[in-house]
């Protein structure tokens, strides 16, 4: 072939070759971003990206033999984004601004890392004349591979520590406190006089959520202050309200929980508000969690009961139920 008095021979097998290496290093770098960020997807949808791509790279590989123009518009870094972004639209639409942003980001990296690692072993396989582009292109294609698994573990790691937290709102009164509640199955308190399923909470909350002579009392009872107790259930304003829960626990017996009755509980299930049952809340006079990532205990039970309530809803399943932490 002549063209603008240069000779070029382009040998269809080796240019498929090349392109169909460039669709599996395309579909792998939209896999690994699905993997990663926990995407919704089909392999469909795959293939639709990773053929824009290799679309791309077949009109610069042609370009850049002088066989058609634009090469300098083609690998313009504008161009490249546009087309990168076109394929992520097309394996993930639809999708908003903010969670294509996210996934850019991650496809940027992933294939910014794995076409690094394929070019210097294109390099220290071959020479400098002569790169090993075969054994570059299979390194960048398990780098792709590796970065994806390291990635994925990452993410099932922060799920195990995630998966069964939420947030919570608690009411009493005109006022409202948002924590994060860590869904505990050996939580099956209940108040005994009603069966009502009791949440435990932190101490420290307590001041922000009750008024200030309740909080007061309370607080003087969990310090062992007797005549607290009789405050308590001589109020006639918070009498009903007030509730102690019998508790067992490794290494005591016999122990008892200050409790009251909130006006209003709701569990942010899967982006959804849900008010949930009737429900006791417990103060707990320690820090529950080191970490501080949760300040309540919620049982089991006020979590199904909620989920019984959005059942209808297919969006909602154990895996969402810590929603969007913010």
């Amino acid at each position: 072939m002549r063209q603008m008095g240069f000779d070029y021979i382009i040998y269809v097998d080796v240019l498929l070759l090349y392109l169909a290496a460039n669709f599996a290093c395309d579909y792998l770098l939209l896999w690994a971003t699905a993997a990663v960020t926990l995407a919704k997807t089909t392999w469909q949808r795959l293939c639709w990206g990773a053929i824009i791509g290799t679309g791309h790279f077949l009109f610069l590989y042609l370009s850049s033999l002088r066989i058609i123009p634009y090469y300098g518009i083609l690998r313009f870094i504008p161009t490249v984004l546009g087309v990168t972004i076109t394929m992520l639209l097309a394996a993930f639409y639809p999708i908003s601004p903010r969670h294509l942003a996210r996934l850019l980001v991650h496809f940027l990296a992933i294939g910014l890392g794995s076409g690094g690692a394929g070019l210097a072993a294109a390099y220290l396989l071959g020479t400098p004349a002569q790169p090993n582009t075969f054994l570059g292109v299979l390194v960048a294609m398990a780098t792709i591979l590796i970065i994806a698994e390291l990635g994925w573990g990452v993410v099932q790691h922060r799920m195990v520590r995630h998966i069964y937290q939420l947030p919570v709102h608690i009411q009493f009164g005109p006022t409202t406190i948002r924590v994060i509640g860590l869904i505990d199955t050996g939580n099956h308190l209940t108040d005994p006089l009603t069966g009502v399923p009791v949440i435990i909470l932190e101490q420290v909350l307590m001041a922000k959520l009750l008024p200030h002579e309740l909080a007061k009392s309370i607080g003087q009872l969990e310090a062992g202050a007797e005549t607290a107790l009789a405050q308590l259930l001589t109020s006639s304003q918070w009498s009903s309200r007030f509730r102690m829960i019998p508790y067992t626990s490794l290494g005591k017996k016999n122990g008892m929980l200050v409790g009251f009755r909130p006006d209003k509980v709701t569990l942010e299930i899967s982006g959804q508000s849900v008010p949930t049952r009737e429900a006791i809340v417990a103060i707990c006079n320690h820090q529950l969690d080191s970490a501080g990532e949760y300040q309540a205990l919620i049982p089991p039970s006020i979590v199904q009961g909620a989920l019984d309530a959005i059942s209808a809803s297919p969006a909602v399943s154990p895996a969402t139920l810590g929603g969007e932490r913010q």
